[in-house]
């Protein structure tokens, strides 16, 4: 499986991402263009596309701090899941950092989210007990609970908290809801 880096609009694989991305998370969960831009000029913003045989796989969206890495959207073309693949990445992308890898999922309510949860617990996830609420990508929208995931073990209060402080400042850029 071959990874390339995604850095701006103009790169010829942002549309494969684009149309995936479209389709995988609802409007109030995606980045508009202007912040998907903004995205693009931070130096800790990641996006990653996997292909295999030229055919595209799916991307895993991040943000890397001093201590951990923010997986803030992943997703696996839906004729492909099932077949491995996102398990493939996400052990693979684990396997290769040292510090802790946390991403949010929505809270358990029914049988598709239920599974969800056991797949990233199988690729190693665990889930941490903070009440955590995402804020809004887009006006209009409400803010919407999630649950934090990290791997190698659940972490302490104070890296909550910093996390939190990171996803409302950095990756939201909304200041001012601190």
């Amino acid at each position: 499986m071959e990874r390339s880096r995604i850095d701006n609009f103009k790169c010829p694989l942002y549309k494969d991402f684009e149309e995936l991305y479209s389709n995988s998370f609802p409007v109030f969960e995606q980045r508009t263009q202007k912040q998907q831009k903004e995205a693009f000029s931070c130096l800790n913003y990641h996006l990653n596309i996997f292909r295999e045989k030229n055919a595209f796989i799916g991307f895993i969206a991040y943000w890397e701090f001093q201590s951990y890495i923010y997986i803030e959207h992943f997703a696996v073309s839906q004729t492909l899941r099932g077949s491995g693949y996102g398990s493939r990445i996400l052990t693979d992308f684990i396997r290769e950092t040292s510090k802790i890898v946390l991403l949010e999922i929505d809270p358990i309510i029914d049988a598709i989210s239920a599974a969800r949860l056991r797949f990233y617990k199988k690729c190693g996830f665990n889930e941490n007990p903070y009440t955590h609420v995402h804020p809004p990508y887009r006006e209009g929208y409400k803010a919407h609970p999630l649950i934090v995931l990290t791997t190698q073990r659940k972490i302490a209060e104070n890296e909550y908290q910093q996390f939190n402080t990171d996803l409302i400042q950095l990756v939201m850029n909304k200041s001012s809801l601190l």
